[in-house]
């Protein structure tokens, strides 16, 4: 029996509609149909079965985002995430792919991690670095958010407002360094709003990097590591910023529920003194593909800004994909350069004083490409909105 027999069963459910095509970011940029849904279902089609042994068919495969809009659009139900990722299984790994994943992964759980951030930060060697480095270095530098860092939480957190609840904070990887300032926000709100915080000290990477690039196993481990991390704790939910890592988490057999940090404030009880304040700004509101495709919670965050009053929201649904896809922004450059540069070109710059995204990898390549606008908008979390709100009224 061929091995690959799981794949080519559902890759033979896609009839080749191209109904697919006009919802993927890469064909619509590219316009190959190597770089299409349907093009890719048939290259790994003609791979798994044998027929195919081509360096050029893996490029393409490769080239896909994992935004997974084109299953959200199938009329045959085919479930395109579950095809890519089976796939990546087979394939072998580079070097550089191990290293990405496990410095992004595993550098911000590390006490020396933030020695070393400060000291890249504020000493010589990053315009050493930065000069030395190459055009690929400083690509990487240019991610780096202007406010990075990598501090310790406290473990807990008591409410400031009368107690209703108990929640666990799902901090993410990359988020550590990329949303410090969205958790902080997060902690905030949450324990004005009557909760107490727990932040489990041996909480790790969810797994998705892992998943999506054909290790399921250390995405497995890392799942298990997260259970007993958040586990045993009398927690009445656990709560996510990051869309990105939210897609991972819900799939894991946790005893607690796992709720976007959105929907959870959507959704839980207001005490009477918590009233936001109203704020006279424009924010350009994104919605992460993970959010729209996968999680389905694509209004809740609208639902949370629109609390706050005087606020004026630009949904920016024009965007297709920005580009990020966890460590598709490190491993395919120029795909996701010229796909953020499509992306901010449907933002209306010169209107907004906000960007507010639900993910880590969205928020660092909407920074990035603001800053080439010259434009002085800020790239937000919603919550980070709702937390400003809530401090103007103290």
């Amino acid at each position: 029996m061929n091995h690959n027999e799981p794949l080519l069963k559902e890759a033979d459910r896609c009839v080749k509609c191209g109904i697919c095509l006009p919802h993927c970011p890469t064909y619509s940029l590219m316009r190959d149909e190597g770089d299409s849904p349907r093009g890719r279902i048939s290259l790994i089609q003609g791979i798994a079965s044998g027929a195919l042994d081509s360096k050029q068919a893996s490029r393409h495969l490769d080239r896909c985002l994992g935004c997974l809009a084109c299953q959200a659009v199938c009329p045959s139900a085919v479930n395109y995430g579950q095809l890519i990722d089976g796939f990546r299984t087979t394939q072998d790994k580079s070097r550089r792919q191990r290293l990405t994943h496990h410095l992004i992964t595993r550098l911000p759980y590390r006490g020396w991690g933030r020695i070393g951030l400060w000291l890249y930060r504020h000493s010589g060697i990053r315009p050493l670095l930065r000069t030395l480095g190459g055009s690929r270095f400083r690509r990487l530098d240019a991610l780096l958010p202007d406010q990075a860092s990598v501090g310790r939480w406290n473990q807990h957190y008591s409410p400031v407002t009368p107690k209703q609840g108990r929640v666990g904070l799902f901090t993410g990887c990359a988020g550590r360094i990329s949303d410090r300032q969205a958790l902080d926000a997060a902690v905030a709100v949450l324990t004005r709003l009557g909760y107490e915080v727990i932040i489990p000290g041996d909480q790790g990477c969810c797994g998705a990097m892992h998943q999506h690039s054909g290790d399921p196993v250390t995405a497995a481990a890392m799942a298990i590591n997260n259970q007993q991390a958040f586990g045993e704790k009398g927690l009445d939910a656990i709560v996510y910023l990051a869309s990105g890592c939210g897609t991972q988490l819900i799939k894991q057999p946790f005893t607690t529920p796992v709720y976007e940090v959105s929907q959870f404030l959507n959704h839980c009880c207001w005490p009477e003194d918590s009233v936001l304040s109203p704020m006279d700004c424009a924010v350009g509101l994104h919605s992460p593909c993970t959010l729209k495709h996968q999680l389905k919670l694509a209004d809740e965050p609208e639902k949370l800004l629109l609390r706050i009053p005087g606020i004026r929201l630009v949904r920016l649904d024009r965007i297709e994909c920005c580009g990020a896809a966890g460590s598709y922004l490190l491993e395919q450059p120029d795909m996701a350069d010229a796909l953020g540069a499509r992306a901010i070109q449907q933002v209306p710059v010169q209107e907004l004083q906000y960007l507010a995204t639900s993910n880590s990898g969205c928020a660092l390549q909407f920074t990035r490409e603001i800053r080439k606008t010259g434009y002085p908008i800020k790239t937000v979390h919603p919550v980070e909105l709702i937390n400003n709100s809530l401090n103007d009224t103290q």
